[in-house]
C-alpha cells in the first residue's frame, strides 16, 4: 500500500513537471508565431498599400459622436512617405512620414505633422478647441484585401475604409468637390418602389433621414437616418439606410433636377426630389453693401459682405476698418455670425461675443446668431439664435481683457460699432 502511494506521488509530480515543460514549450511557440503573423500582417498592408499607383479614397470620420460629419481624403504611399489630399482643402497635397508598428495588434500611424492628416486633431486656441475635433491619426488595421482596407480609430473607435483609386487622386477629389457643392437641397419627397416616402438632410453634419408610412389615422409612422460621403455621382452612406426593411448603400444625384436616385436591396428603384425652402439663401447672396440694424432697428450701421464659396466664410467689413468673420450655414442657407477674437496683443486682447441683453454674453466661438432670408422681403436677412445659442441670445458685445486683470471690460474705440460696444437688439442685415 505504501508503495502504492509512493508510486501515484511519483507519478503526479512527473506528470505535473511534464505539464509545466508542454506548457512552456507551447507559451514559446505561440509567442513565436504571433509575432510572425503579425509582422506579416503589416508586411502584407505595406505592400497592399504601396501598390496602388493612384493611392486610396479614405473615408474619414473624426469624433465617437460624428458631430462633424464624414470627409473624403485621398492616400499616396511609397516606402516611406504618404501624400495626402483632402476635400477641406481643394488643390493642396502635403507629404509626411507614416508608420506600420505594433500597438497591441497591427497599426497605421501618421507620425509626423501634416496640416491635412492632423486637422482634426490640431487643438485651435481658445477655451473651445483644446480638445480639437476629436480626430484620429492612428489607426488599427482590422482587414485587408486588394481594394479595401478597413481601419478603426484608435482614439474614436470608429470604422473607416481605404478603398483603392483608380484615377488621378486630384481628379476624384475635384469631381467629389463639385458634385458636394450642387448638394444643397435639405428636404424632399418621392417614393422607393411603391412606397411614398419624405426626406431631410443635415449637411453640416451630412446625414439624410428617410420617412415612411402613417399617412393614414392611426397608422404608424417609420423613419431611418444615416451618415453618408459625397461621391463623384451622389452620396454613399457610412453604414446602409434601411427603408421598409430593404438597404440603400448610396445614391446617385442629379443637381438639375434635386433629383436623388438609386435601388434598395430588393431592386425597387429609389426617385426622390429636393426641394429648397423660401428661406435658403446661395453663400453668393451675402455679396455686396449691407445695412446692419440693430437695438430694434433703431441704429443702422453700413457694412461690406465678401463671401468665399471656396472655404464657406464671409468677411463683415465694418466702418471702423476692422473685419468680422461669418461662416456660410450652408444646411440652413444663412448667414452665421459667431463668437471670434479681433484682436491679440500686449496690451489688449479683443473679442466679438454673442449674449442677451443686460450685459451678458458667451465666452463662445459656437454661440452666435443665424441670419435667414425673409419670406416677405429676399433682400432682408433676419437675426435669431444659431443652434449651438441659448433662446435669449439677442445682441452682440465688443470685449476687452487686459494682462493681469481678469475682469471683462467693453472694448475701446476703434473696436466698436457705431462708437457703441454693445450692439443689443440685434434685428437683420439688408442688401442696399
Amino acid at each position: 500500500m505504501r508503495l502504492n502511494k509512493l508510486f501515484i506521488a511519483t507519478l503526479l509530480a512527473f506528470s505535473t513537471l511534464a505539464f509545466q515543460s508542454c506548457l512552456k514549450d507551447q507559451e514559446d511557440i505561440f509567442d513565436e508565431s504571433s509575432s510572425t503573423r503579425l509582422q506579416a500582417t503589416l508586411d502584407n498592408a505595406k505592400a497592399v498599400l504601396t501598390s496602388a499607383p493612384n493611392g486610396w479614397l479614405f473615408d474619414y470620420t473624426p469624433d465617437k459622436y460624428q458631430s462633424y460629419g464624414s470627409y473624403i481624403y485621398t492616400l499616396q504611399f511609397d516606402d516611406s512617405q504618404v501624400n495626402v489630399g483632402s476635400e477641406i482643402a481643394p488643390g493642396q497635397f502635403e507629404k509626411s512620414l507614416y508608420k506600420l508598428t505594433n500597438d497591441n495588434g497591427p497599426v497605421l500611424t501618421f507620425d509626423s505633422y501634416n496640416t491635412l492628416m492632423h486637422y482634426f486633431a490640431t487643438p485651435w486656441g481658445d477655451s473651445d478647441g483644446y480638445q480639437a475635433m476629436d480626430g484620429d491619426f492612428e489607426f488599427m488595421i482590422m482587414d485587408v484585401t486588394e481594394d479595401l482596407i478597413t481601419l478603426q480609430g484608435k482614439r474614436t473607435g470608429n470604422t473607416m475604409y481605404l478603398r483603392r483609386l483608380n484615377e488621378d487622386p486630384a481628379t476624384t477629389l475635384n469631381a467629389i468637390c463639385a458634385m458636394n457643392d450642387n448638394i444643397y437641397v435639405t428636404e424632399g419627397s418621392g417614393t422607393i418602389g411603391e412606397l411614398p416616402v419624405t426626406m431631410s438632410i443635415d449637411l453640416n453634419d451630412r446625414s439624410m433621414a428617410i420617412f415612411w408610412g402613417g399617412t393614414e389615422e392611426g397608422a404608424e409612422a417609420f423613419s431611418d437616418e444615416a451618415f453618408y460621403l459625397p461621391t463623384a455621382t451622389g452620396i454613399r452612406f457610412l453604414t446602409p439606410i434601411t427603408v421598409n426593411g430593404a438597404t440603400i448603400s448610396e445614391l446617385s444625384f442629379n443637381p438639375d433636377g434635386y433629383l436623388f436616385s438609386g435601388t434598395d436591396s430588393n431592386g425597387n428603384q429609389v426617385n426622390i426630389i429636393g426641394i429648397l425652402p423660401e428661406t435658403y439663401s446661395f453663400i453668393e447672396e451675402f455679396s455686396g453693401e449691407f445695412t446692419f440694424a440693430f437695438f430694434f432697428g433703431i441704429y443702422t450701421s453700413n457694412v461690406t459682405l465678401t463671401p468665399d464659396p471656396a472655404t464657406g466664410l464671409i468677411t463683415m467689413t465694418t466702418p471702423n476698418g476692422f473685419d468680422l468673420v461669418a461662416k456660410y450655414n450652408k444646411s440652413k442657407g444663412c448667414l452665421s455670425l459667431t463668437g471670434q477674437q479681433l484682436y491679440s496683443g500686449s496690451d489688449m486682447n479683443v473679442f466679438f461675443y454673442a449674449g442677451g441683453t443686460g450685459g451678458s454674453f458667451y465666452a463662445s466661438t459656437q454661440a452666435g446668431m443665424d441670419f435667414v432670408k425673409s419670406e416677405s422681403n429676399p433682400k432682408r436677412f433676419v437675426a435669431e439664435p444659431n443652434a449651438a445659442s441659448p433662446s435669449n441670445v439677442n445682441s452682440f458685445y465688443f470685449i476687452a481683457t487686459y494682462p493681469g486683470d481678469d475682469t471683462y471690460y467693453i472694448a475701446p474705440a476703434p473696436w466698436r460699432l457705431n462708437n457703441t460696444g454693445q450692439i443689443t437688439y440685434v434685428q437683420y442685415l439688408q442688401k442696399k
